[in-house]
C-alpha cells in the first residue's frame, strides 16, 4: 500500500493505552495488577485464581470486564474506577506528539476499551486532550470490547464517516482485523520484531511518533 493513500484521510482513530503513550511507562502493567487484585477481593479467590480469570476472560471476551459481566454479577461502574486509579506520573507531554497531531487534518478520535474519565485524565497528562474531538470509550460502546467493532461503527454511521477516510492506529493485532474488514487503513504501533506483517495491517511502525511523522511527511510531500 502505498503512502499516497493518507492525503485523501480526513478522521485519524487511536487506541488508547500502549499506543498514544508508549509501553514503557508502565501504565497499563499498573491497571493489569490493579484487575487482579479486584477479582481477588470481589470473589474471594487467591491472586493465582484472579489472574488464570482474568486473562481467559480477556482472551475470550476482548475484555476482562466484559467476561466478569457475563458470568458474575459484576457492577462494571465500580470496577473501571478501581482498575483505573493508577498513577500517572511517568507519562510526560511530548512536543514531538503534539506537533505532530496538530498537523493532522480533520478529526481525531480516541477509540478505547477504557472508560472516557480515565481516557481523559491520560490525555490531559499528556497535554493533547484539546486535540481530540470525540473519544469513544467502553461504556459508548455498551461495554462491549474490541475487537467487536459493532458498536463503533454504529457511532460512524451516526456521526456520517465513511470508513474508507479513516486510519486507525492500535497496538494489539487482533484489534485491527475488524477495522480492516470494514474499510479502515490500519496501522500497527509495535516495539517487538515481528517479521510477517498480516494481511490485515496496512503499516507498522515502532512508535505512534514514527507513524504520524510518515504520514505528516506524505502529506506535505504529495
Amino acid at each position: 500500500m502505498t503512502q499516497e493513500i493518507f492525503k485523501k484521510k480526513n478522521v485519524w482513530l487511536f487506541d488508547l493505552d500502549n499506543t498514544i503513550y508508549s509501553p514503557k511507562t508502565k501504565i497499563f502493567d499498573q491497571i493489569d495488577r490493579r484487575m487482579k487484585l479486584f477479582i481477588s477481593d470481589k470473589l474471594k479467590i487467591s491472586s493465582d485464581e484472579a489472574f488464570k480469570i482474568q486473562k481467559l476472560y480477556y482472551s475470550k471476551y476482548g475484555t476482562t470486564l466484559f467476561g466478569l459481566m457475563k458470568n458474575y454479577d459484576f457492577e462494571p461502574e465500580e470496577f473501571l474506577e478501581f482498575v483505573h486509579n493508577v498513577d500517572l506520573s511517568n507519562l510526560k507531554k511530548c512536543s514531538k506528539l503534539i506537533q505532530q497531531l496538530k498537523l493532522l487534518p480533520g478529526k481525531k478520535i480516541i477509540y478505547t476499551n477504557g472508560d472516557f474519565d480515565y481516557a481523559k485524565r491520560v490525555l490531559c497528562k499528556l497535554e493533547i486532550e484539546e486535540l481530540f474531538d470525540e473519544i469513544f470509550d467502553i461504556k459508548k460502546s455498551r461495554y462491549i470490547p474490541k475487537p467487536k467493532i459493532k458498536p463503533f461503527q454504529d457511532f460512524l454511521q451516526d456521526k456520517k464517516i465513511d470508513t474508507k477516510n479513516c486510519v486507525y492506529f492500535e497496538d494489539l493485532e487482533d484489534n485491527l482485523r475488524p477495522a480492516s474488514k470494514i474499510g479502515m487503513t490500519t496501522i500497527h504501533i509495535c516495539n517487538e520484531r515481528k517479521i510477517k506483517i498480516k494481511p490485515f495491517i496496512d503499516f507498522r511502525f515502532k512508535t505512534i511518533i514514527n507513524a504520524l511523522d510518515m504520514i505528516n511527511n506524505s502529506i506535505k510531500n504529495l
